[in-house]
């Protein structure tokens, strides 16, 4: 397994998700969510699902349904898509947006996913 690190902000996230505070449908906007999540490191380039994630830091934003805990962190969303194999595809009903402008986009569903931008190298 590749070795990855998170940051404090993600602690936070665990501690907000412990409480119960999470999106909810009737809450949610379009686009991703402010503050974002907090920030993620990759510590050697990655493909995920044909994509080029350089070394770096990332700052995550979720949008639609998802809470920051699921995707954030050891065990979230970002670091299984980044552990897997470069040729492996995403696990259903996971997928990348292709056309998507700015930053990388992974959707569960239409409105649901996160979006992954580097922020720092």
């Amino acid at each position: 397994m590749k070795a990855f690190a998170r940051s404090t902000a993600a602690a936070l996230v665990v501690a907000a998700a412990a409480l119960g505070i999470t999106p909810t449908a009737g809450a949610q906007t379009p686009g991703p969510q402010t503050p974002s999540c907090g920030t993620f490191k990759v510590l050697d380039d990655e493909t995920i699902d044909g994509r080029v994630f350089l070394k770096g830091t990332y700052q995550l934003n979720v949008f639609g349904n998802i809470s920051c805990a699921k995707v954030l962190g050891t065990y979230g969303l970002f670091d299984q898509f980044l552990s897997q194999d470069a040729t492996t595809p995403l696990p259903k009903p996971w997928q990348s947006l292709a056309g998507a402008v700015g930053a990388p986009k992974f959707t569960a569903a239409p409105g649901v996913g996160f979006r992954a931008q580097r922020i720092s190298a």
